[in-house]
């Protein structure tokens, strides 16, 4: 797993001619970074005297973003192995009758774990600019800037994830299915779009 290695290995790795890491995992760890950024700045508004009626909520908050951050590290390498098993699933055999379908069945079910992987990074994007807008609200005035930071991290989260799984949908046949993926993914979109103006406009005032 990348998480075990240095960062530049990723960076390497990203930078190759090899397929992953690519745009999904790249979409997660923006995600990670930032619930890091909201994590941070709690950290920095706990035991400030200007804050101490919300320290309990403080922590809490923390709990919750270092929670979602590790479901995004998850996430980058979940994304990573739903590619791989995409990949492999189109090198299956289809001399026969009987090979062809197995191989589409698996084509599909890939598709459909390829679509659900990234849509899992932009519903935790949509989850993290709600923590991004409660530590604007309530944290540090001192480091508002990372927050905006976290914000934007959450946004490019969202809109990275929801192209990989646009393409993937795309090729997906089971309309119902595509229809509840794509629901889900319109409406995380539009959590994350209204939440990132909620958060600028927070800062702006407090700033």
């Amino acid at each position: 797993m990348y998480l075990d290695k240095p960062l530049h290995t990723y960076l390497d790795d990203l930078a190759s001619g090899q397929p992953t890491p690519g745009g999904g995992s790249t979409a997660a760890l923006n995600g990670a970074m930032g619930a890091g950024l909201v994590c941070m700045v709690a950290r920095l508004t706990l035991g400030k005297k200007a804050y101490l009626d919300v320290q309990q909520e403080i922590e809490a908050l923390i709990q919750q973003a270092e929670a979602l951050r590790s479901r995004f590290q998850n996430l980058i390498q979940a994304d990573i192995e739903a590619y791989g098993h995409l990949s492999a699933s189109f090198k299956l055999p289809k001399e026969t009758a009987e090979e062809k379908a197995a191989r589409s069945r698996a084509i599909q079910e890939r598709l459909a774990e390829a679509a659900q992987v990234p849509l899992d990074v932009v519903e935790s994007a949509a989850t993290l600019m709600l923590y991004c807008l409660r530590i604007a609200e309530i944290g540090n005035k001192n480091v508002l800037s990372d927050v905006a930071t976290a914000a934007a991290l959450a946004s490019c989260a969202g809109t990275g994830g929801s192209y990989m799984v646009k393409i993937n949908l795309d090729s997906l046949k089971d309309a119902t299915l595509v229809h509840q993926l794509s629901d889900r993914l319109q409406h995380a979109l539009e959590r994350i779009a209204t939440g990132n103006q909620q958060v600028l406009k927070v800062i702006g005032e407090r700033a």
